[in-house]
């Protein structure tokens, strides 16, 4: 009788801990203390729905994981420049994939190196050894069409953009990518005599693809110059392949949620709130709004 009761609550256990979990909407959102997480926290405070934010391992994890029917993740914040070079491979993305609503912001492209090592400008890096995050990031994918379309030749050195930085103090490596609204939370941590300094880098027809950005000096406590850079659009996308009532619910309640608090964002919440923006000629691809749109 004991083994039975037993059996019993842990099954309740077991089946309301399931129920829990697929009445939450799982937001997907980045890189731990990166600017996805907090985006994403600050849209959870005003949820009017049972929300979690999940930490991925990047831009190009998050689009894994969407593209992918046999789990429970149908809405994740994306690079637009990981959309546009999966697409090269996948042209039917645009049937499944849509623009959650229209709110885009800039991801800054901060390529960091050490002052004294004479690296002042994207061309200086010709020839050193340049860590440019991992696959599954964003960060990856746009070092990579940044190289391409540049072509400067760095050697590539794969590692996170959160375990970077170590490697530059170490001398392991020469610069490193990280793309990130900026400020961004790791970098707006590190010292103010740190030897950090941010790299320049020129257009070149890089217009092509990504916006040109200033990160303005005192951005972060250690940087003493403005610094032209690119911006990467990045977006909230969702994934409407064989979509339920319930799904559609929850991501029309997140969408309600987050447009009527945009005001509030941008005074209390994660300060690139203030440089989001609702409309974009450039960004070229489906949006979802209340309903999805089959075609």
């Amino acid at each position: 009788m004991k083994n039975f009761k037993l059996f019993f609550l842990l099954s309740v256990l077991i089946l309301g801990s399931s129920i829990t979990s697929q009445a939450q909407l799982k937001l997907l959102s980045g890189l731990e203390n990166g600017t996805y997480e907090a985006l994403s926290k600050d849209m959870m405070k005003v949820s009017s729905q049972e929300m979690v934010v999940l930490n991925s391992n990047g831009s190009v994890d998050n689009f894994n994981q969407l593209v992918d029917n046999n789990n429970d993740i149908f809405v994740a914040f994306i690079q637009y420049d990981v959309l546009l070079h999966n697409e090269e491979n996948s042209p039917e993305l645009r049937k499944n994939l849509r623009v959650l609503f229209p709110l885009f912001l800039d991801e800054e492209v901060h390529i960091i190196t050490t002052k004294g090592s004479k690296i002042i400008n994207i061309e200086d890096l010709k020839g050193k050894k340049v860590a440019v995050g991992t696959p599954e990031q964003g960060t990856f994918v746009t070092a990579a069409t940044i190289k391409r379309m540049s072509k400067i030749e760095w050697k590539d050195v794969e590692i996170s953009s959160n375990d970077a930085l170590a490697a530059l103090n170490a001398g392991e490596i020469d610069a490193y990518f990280y793309v990130g609204g900026a400020p961004v939370k790791s970098l707006s941590e590190i010292s103010k005599d740190s030897k950090l300094q941010l790299v320049n880098i020129s257009t070149n027809g890089l217009e092509e693809v990504y916006t040109t950005k200033v990160i303005k000096k005192g951005t972060y406590a250690w940087q003493k110059k403005d610094v032209h850079t690119l911006a990467v659009p990045t977006l909230i996308a969702c994934n409407i392949h064989e979509m339920t009532l319930d799904t559609r619910r929850k991501l029309n309640t997140l969408l309600t949620d987050t447009k009527s608090n945009i005001g509030a964002f941008e005074k209390s919440g994660h300060k690139k709130w203030q440089d989001v923006y609702t409309k974009s000629l450039y960004i070229n691809w489906p949006y979802y709004y209340l309903k999805p749109i089959v075609e």
